[in-house]
């Protein structure tokens, strides 16, 4: 199966678009021309300078800051410009992609009320 699909959320697509960047997003509509994705990220595979491994970065095709009406972020790729493929995604990539598109608010711990901090003598008076 090429696609993610859970049964609340849309098939996550994972397309190679014309300048060679791996390009994930949700299928908005999809016919024999043309692919729009919805919220499209592209996946960034580099080395890292230090150990060699290999890191992976995740960004928007357009940061959400930039939006209007977030609403409105479908990309329209023409097939004849891009490479499909049927793979699926491991699940952290998954997730990143989802962190991204709907970004949970931090969760803050319950501070104790403030107390006086304990006063530490340094010299005799």
């Amino acid at each position: 199966m090429a696609d993610k699909k859970p049964a609340d959320k849309k098939a996550i697509k994972t397309i190679i678009d014309h300048i060679g960047r791996t390009v994930v997003g949700s299928v908005e509509k999809e016919d024999t021309k043309t692919i729009t994705l919805f919220n499209p990220v592209i996946i960034h595979v580099q080395p890292d300078p230090q150990s060699g491994q290999l890191q992976v970065q995740s960004f928007p095709y357009i940061f959400m800051e930039f939006l209007k009406d977030k609403d409105k972020n479908n990309w329209t790729f023409y097939k004849t410009a891009i490479s499909t493929s049927d793979v699926e995604l491991d699940d952290r990539i998954i997730s990143q992609y989802e962190n991204i598109n709907n970004p949970q608010p931090p969760i803050q711990e319950q501070q104790a009320p403030e107390e006086e901090p304990e006063v530490i003598k340094l010299f005799d008076d």
